[in-house]
């Protein structure tokens, strides 16, 4: 445990001055794209009464009045483009432990103890970086609807809008405990899938490698596809029932990740 605690130490404090500019330059994009927004919607208001000599009446029924939602789609591409970095992330993890001069995976590779702390200390790592990026995000997205309404001039705000954000942004940065469990399950699986994936490329290497992680990827494919099929098609079980089924595959498949990956790990990486 005490060798755990020091390497997912370590991994922090290898990432932590990267993640801390992905986030600065996430959440400035985020915040002055609500403020242009209001912005050029001022501007469509005011080039459309010169143009047009209408009452501001006029111009609102015809271009509308501006929502905290409108000025949301920066939020929504700096989601994915968190999601994108994040699966990067969790394949850099262990490449960059085999660039370079130092070669710091074989200083890992002959601690004394168990591999898995190697394992699950940078699993670790990348998991409490997607819980950190969506507390962050909340926290911009509430940030963000303050700030327009500060610069939105009263007249101008859609107070018939009682939602904050889209209904995707929503459902991902919503409090409900459910959704939130939903979102790390599946993106730990995400991330222990990419790692025994760069594990087996890294066993194998070359060629035998890059075939075998697309045989893996087959079959994790194959396996979902039909799973889902069978459920979709099959009349014997309830909703919930399926519900049921769905997550004990996905447990039992996880688990077998997790297997695959330590057992590579601790047999066929060598030093």
């Amino acid at each position: 445990m005490k060798q755990y605690i020091q390497l997912t130490n370590e991994e922090i404090k290898r990432s932590f001055k990267l993640y801390v500019i992905a986030v600065l330059v996430m959440a400035a994009i985020e915040l002055v794209s609500v403020v242009v927004n209001v912005k050029l919607h001022e501007r469509r208001i005011e080039d459309y009464l010169k143009s047009n000599t209408a009452t501001l009446y006029e111009a609102f029924n015809d271009i509308g009045k501006i929502s905290f939602i409108d000025t949301t789609s920066f939020f929504s591409y700096m989601t994915l483009l968190g999601v994108a970095l994040v699966v990067i992330y969790s394949i850099q993890i262990w490449y960059r432990d085999w660039i370079g001069e130092t070669k710091y995976i074989y200083r890992l590779l002959m601690l004394p103890g168990n591999r898995a702390s190697i394992f699950f200390s940078k699993l670790t790592t990348v998991f409490l970086i997607i819980m950190s990026f969506l507390g962050i995000q909340w926290c911009l997205i509430q940030i963000g609807n303050r700030l327009f309404r500060l610069v939105v001039r009263e007249d101008y705000m859609d107070k018939n809008s009682l939602r904050t954000v889209g209904s995707t942004l929503g459902e991902l940065f919503s409090l409900n405990l459910t959704n939130l469990f939903v979102i790390l399950a599946l993106s730990l699986f995400i991330v222990s899938f990419m790692f025994l994936l760069v594990l087996i490329e890294r066993s194998y290497r070359k060629w035998s490698g890059f075939i075998r992680v697309g045989i893996e990827i087959f079959i994790m494919v194959i396996c979902l596809v039909a799973s889902m099929y069978f459920l979709d098609q099959t009349k014997l079980l309830l909703n919930s029932e399926k519900a049921y089924v769905l997550m004990s595959l996905f447990v039992i498949y996880f688990v077998y990740v997790i297997w695959r990956s330590l057992r590579l790990l601790k047999w066929k990486i060598a030093v």
